[in-house]
């Protein structure tokens, strides 16, 4: 016979009696967490149907592994679809998935506009869905904090940069959008200037400054559009560095790893590395490897990424359990140097520890599948 779930309400008052009982309130934890792995893995085998924003980009890459390597450990049928950054693309998988009539659907969109037509794809065929990174209407969200990290950024960017002797007088912020993506993804670059503007005195910017049709912000601020990918990002940082002094010293920041990858070849190409500084967001391998060894390169912003898929398997496992997420699921997140990021990652991109679970994800150890890897921080 299947045990019973551990639903909240079971874990409480199951908590009362051993504590009852004697036992200390961790390892009262520690032996629910242990029965919950068991009840989950008694469960039916759910089938779950992933659409990748693209399969391009390492990033994104990263996590479409993650996802499938996360379902396969926590016994999940998993089918994987790519929607190429691609409207009409990410509509025609939303069509082939709800066919296959999974358990729960996995949607990144990336372009924030068809999210209402998905939402009619997805709630005419009674499925329920999760949007990762860019909300669809009526979804559950699972998303970093976009403006906590470009605020977070800007003030250890800053900080290098005033120590370097670098001011208002002589820097130019050139932060790097994705127009199509919506104010929450760009919501990093948007606080990284504002947040920037304020501790380097430059002339400040509100949110609504900054939107995606800005591409002058003030006479220190610059706006491309890189579209979230490698190449387009590196052509339109090219195009930009044409019009900057020579001398002007910069500061560099986009949305996520592929962008900034692409804007820094761009500014190495036009020989101004020595006078520039560039923080990048996702944690990638390739970030990673340039945090460490690219003295210019001094922060990433890492939503550890390669592993959003063990806290999404756990949350397609909470929804289809009963459990209605807050309104939004957060996922790890936190701002590396080259100081701290061995704490966080070994020197093979692979992570060692993720921060602790918080107010708005700590039902996720509910299920017990966060569990199963070991890996979060005060997680038993």
């Amino acid at each position: 016979m299947t045990k019973p779930r551990l639903d909240a309400m079971t874990r409480r008052q199951l908590m009362k009696r051993l504590a009852a009982l004697g036992l200390t309130a961790a390892s009262a934890n520690s032996l629910l967490n242990a029965w919950g792995t068991q009840a989950y893995a008694q469960d039916k085998t759910y089938k779950v149907s992933f659409a990748n924003v693209t399969e391009a980009g390492e990033l994104f890459v990263q996590l479409g592994d993650g996802i499938e390597a996360a379902a396969a450990k926590a016994g999940v049928e998993l089918r994987r679809y790519d929607n190429k950054f691609d409207s009409e693309t990410t509509l025609r998988n939303a069509q082939l998935m709800v066919q296959e009539q999974p358990d729960l659907i996995l949607e990144y969109n990336g372009v924030q506009g068809i999210g209402p037509a998905l939402q009619r794809v997805f709630e005419t065929a009674g499925i329920p869905f999760i949007a990762i990174n860019v909300a669809v209407p009526g979804g559950h969200w699972f998303n970093l904090v976009n403006k906590d990290l470009g605020a977070d950024t800007a003030r250890i960017v800053v900080k290098m940069a005033q120590d370097k002797g670098w001011s208002a007088a002589d820097t130019t912020v050139i932060i790097v959008q994705a127009s199509e993506a919506g104010d929450e993804v760009n919501d990093c670059v948007r606080y990284f200037y504002i947040t920037a503007a304020e501790l380097m005195s430059l002339p400040a910017a509100k949110p609504e400054d900054i939107n995606p049709l800005t591409t002058t912000i003030s006479a220190n601020g610059i706006q491309v559009d890189g579209k979230a990918q490698l190449e387009a990002s590196y052509a339109a940082v090219k195009n930009v560095l044409q019009t900057l002094p020579q001398d002007r010293k910069i500061l560099l920041y986009s949305v996520n790893d592929d962008s900034t990858i692409g804007a820094w070849r761009a500014v190495q190409e036009a020989g101004r590395a020595e006078n520039a500084m560039v923080a990048g967001l996702g944690g990638s391998a390739a970030a990673l490897k340039e945090l460490r060894s690219n003295k210019s390169w001094v922060a990433e912003g890492t939503i550890f990424m390669g592993e959003w898929g063990q806290y999404l398997i756990a949350m397609a496992v909470a929804i289809l359990k009963g459990k209605t997420p807050p309104e939004l699921t957060k996922s790890p997140q936190a701002v590396l140097t080259a100081q701290n990021v061995d704490t966080y990652y070994d020197l093979d991109a692979k992570v060692i520890q993720l921060p602790p679970l918080d107010d708005s994800n700590s039902y996720l150890a509910e299920t017990g599948v966060l569990q199963m890897f070991g890996n979060v921080q005060g997680l038993k």
